[in-house]
């Protein structure tokens, strides 16, 4: 019988927690260390979190692991924190988090690999859709993408 790993069962305890806060637990890891261990709870949500938000998660997080403490190994430190400005997207929920956000893809055809920003502004099962600009003061295009092209994808800080 496989034992799930303390950063799996520290999810399925936290996950209901996370989300009556409106936030989205994003991810969770399990850092050993020399004495003392870090458990990093990443949390975000549409239009991203605030630190107060990170507070808020972090007291909830601990007052709920207070009462779990069989499902670590150890002392550990907690961090509670959003996964950044510029963080890449991989499951459909960040996608969809990401709707109205500029983004970065990489997208590949064949051995060419193809670098292209710009504002998702919908999500299809097959395809993504962009506004993009082919040049600075031009102006906005769609471009429609299929997801099976994309190699990589991350958010892009709007300046």
């Amino acid at each position: 019988m496989v034992q799930a790993s303390p950063s799996e069962l520290v999810r399925d305890l936290l996950e209901p927690v996370v989300n009556q806060l409106g936030l989205q637990l994003v991810d969770v890891s399990w850092h050993p260390g020399k004495g003392r261990a870090v458990l990093r709870v990443t949390v975000d949500r549409p239009g991203g979190v605030t630190i107060d938000e990170c507070g808020q998660a972090s007291e909830a997080a601990s007052a709920l692991l207070d009462h779990h403490e069989e499902l670590l190994p150890g002392p550990y430190a907690l961090e509670v924190s959003s996964p950044g400005a510029e963080r890449d997207l991989e499951s459909e929920e960040d996608f969809f988090s990401a709707l109205g956000r500029k983004i970065r893809l990489t997208l590949q055809e064949g051995e060419a690999l193809t670098v292209v920003e710009g504002r998702l502004v919908a999500l299809g099962p097959e395809d993504l859709d962009l506004e993009v600009r082919r040049s600075k003061g031009a102006r906005l295009r769609s471009w429609r993408v299929s997801r099976r092209s994309v190699a990589a994808a991350r958010i892009v800080v709007d300046l």
